[in-house]
């Protein structure tokens, strides 16, 4: 009896203001009781729909099952992140089985861009209908996207059901962000965002699972990373059908579902995802398949720009009702400097993510054990490093990245070295990639929390997507000029004839298998070819890290300029569960 009468007055205060506990709030405020058409035509930056205000006792009365909505919402957040996981892991293999070495770049490519396109109208979204349908979808298409890739044998259809999984996946992690966020007080939100990112640290070793699964047991295959993906989110779905029912106030409320429609900012959700999408795609065009001075990568690049520009402009000057309304920013800069630290950390984040596999791979021994420990200190570093950072709120972003600085020394003779200090930058790291979204979500107004959260992740991958062109062109650029270079002295060296080089490096770098029919190849040679291989990878993953110390750099400026948020901490709680 008691828990339904509580029950009863949370959806009573959800409806009626929080002044009975914020005395300093004058009542004739036009805010208090928002109307439905006041909600849409401006912004409760006042915040007075809160479930419960500023100078309230800040108290979540937790149930079982209020418990098991946070549990699935961070399992929402992690579920959207494991498959870009597996991939990064297993990229190599999955190269090799569908015989797509030369454009397998595009497969984690296309799912940091579908969350950058998806996310900022699907966070717009969500604050105007409400998080409860548009998360349940987001966890459909995680499943399906999964299921497409994992039954995947051509190219084609892996990057369908990577792109799938990337829209589910800025779809749940925008929702587990916010979701979570909403529903603690405010000063609390660092605090459950931590919790939160704990959900990923049994996915930690994520490397160590990739090269177990892909190269031991009775049916070793990459496909094991689709499979443990859709189970995981199929569970997610499943828990967040059953026990995740939001009260908040939603901007849309009052109005029936076809007014709402018809303010629905169509022309700048088109411009958005349009723009981004032809911008980020030339991007990685560039440079990798096409030439950048190609028709295809200039007019697909410069027609991207055209359409943001534009964007900007709409929501700036015309849009009625714009998906990123200026009430975001209005009156501080914590949330505008915030989005400036998430752009580049998620430059420094997805180079981390995609090249560190790659130089486990092969400037090291190749064996799957091995490579699966230089993996772990890494992903849990950056796990632990998020937990942390989030829990302290630390307003100094980014100073770590100078640690990055330090894993420019790797050679094929320091592995352990090397190890540590990366494991040192991925925990500096992990205290810019979700921290960043944290302490804007902090300062938004509870009307926008989820247009913030998916403007920082969509900034973070845009960031990503251009500091993997970036890093790739880099080390293509190096690896390309010294990789024959290297396999050639490192043979000629342990006796290789000269007169043979030419057609023993070009056999070993394009079927190692055939090098040692070749007359005078002894296993020595092929050891010393490798050795030459594994140096060639170093020098030119030396300059990825190099450059990634210039973009540090900036985000540690921006952080620095980013006003102290105390005065946001406060008890108000935005929305029951």
């Amino acid at each position: 009896m008691a828990a339904q009468e509580y029950e009863k007055e949370t959806l009573e205060r959800i409806e009626t203001t929080s002044d009975a506990e914020t005395p300093g709030v004058q009542k004739h405020n036009p805010l208090d009781k928002v109307e439905t058409h006041e909600t849409l035509a401006a912004v409760d930056i006042e915040n007075h729909q809160a479930f419960k205000g500023d100078d309230s006792d800040g108290k979540v009365h937790w149930t079982v099952k209020k418990l098991l909505a946070a549990a699935f919402l961070s399992m929402l957040y992690t579920g959207s992140q494991i498959p870009l996981y597996f991939t990064g892991g297993t990229l190599i293999f999955i190269a090799e089985d569908l015989n797509a070495h030369d454009i397998i770049g595009w497969l984690p490519v296309a799912n940091t861009l579908a969350i950058a396109a998806v996310c900022p109208f699907v966070g717009y979204l969500q604050d105007l209908f409400g998080k409860r349908s548009i998360a349940l979808f987001g966890a459909t298409l995680l499943c399906v996207g999964c299921i497409v890739l994992g039954t995947s044998h051509q190219l084609g259809q892996a990057l369908a059901g990577m792109a799938l999984a990337g829209a589910g996946a800025g779809i749940g992690e925008l929702t587990g962000l916010a979701g979570l966020a909403e529903v603690v007080p405010v000063r609390h939100r660092g605090y459950s965002l931590a919790i939160l990112t704990a959900f990923v640290l049994p996915f930690c070793p994520y490397v160590m699972y990739s090269e177990l699964f892909s190269t031991r047991g009775s049916n070793p295959t990459w496909r094991w990373g689709s499979w443990i993906s859709l189970i995981y989110n199929a569970v997610t779905l499943v828990g967040l059908a059953v026990f995740y029912f939001p009260h908040g106030h939603r901007r849309g409320d009052g109005l029936k579902k076809i007014e709402i429609l018809k303010r629905i900012d169509y022309v700048g959700g088109f411009l958005s995802i349009v723009g981004l999408v032809l911008f980020l795609v030339a991007l990685q065009a560039g440079g990798y398949t096409h030439p950048w001075t190609s028709a295809y990568t200039l007019c697909t690049l410069l027609i991207g720009i055209a359409l943001l520009l534009t964007w900007f402009i709409w929501e700036w000057k015309f849009a009625r009702h714009p998906m990123v309304p200026f009430e975001l920013f209005q009156g501080q800069r914590v949330v505008g400097l915030s989005f400036a630290v998430a752009f580049v950390a998620g430059m420094n984040f997805f180079s981390l993510l995609n090249f560190w596999p790659l130089t486990i791979s092969n400037v090291w021994s190749p064996n799957p054990v091995s490579i699966g420990w230089r993996g772990l200190p890494v992903g849990l570093s950056t796990a632990v490093g998020a937990i942390i950072w989030n829990a302290l709120l630390s307003t100094w972003k980014g100073g770590s990245k100078w640690v990055l600085f330090l894993v420019s020394s790797m050679t094929p003779e320091n592995v352990y070295q090397s190890v540590t200090l990366a494991a040192f930058a991925a925990f500096g790291l992990g205290g810019v990639i979700v921290p960043a979204a944290t302490v804007a979500m902090i300062a938004a107004p509870d009307a926008l929390i989820t247009t913030c959260a998916a403007l920082s992740l969509s900034v973070r991958a845009v960031g990503g997507a251009i500091g993997y062109s970036i890093y790739y062109s880099v080390f293509v650029k190096k690896l390309t000029k010294r990789l024959p270079v290297l396999v050639a002295t490192y043979a000629i060296q342990a006796g290789l004839p000269a007169s043979s080089a030419e057609l023993f490096v070009g056999t070993f770098l394009t079927a190692p298998a055939n090098a040692s029919a070749i007359p005078g190849v002894t296993e020595a040679i092929l050891g010393a070819a490798l050795t030459g291989t594994q140096w060639a990878y170093a020098e030119a993953l030396h300059l990825v890290w190099y450059v990634s110390i210039a973009f540090g750099a900036c985000a540690m400026a921006c952080a620095l300029g980013i006003p102290n948020t105390r005065k946001f901490e406060t008890n108000r709680i935005a929305v029951a569960l």
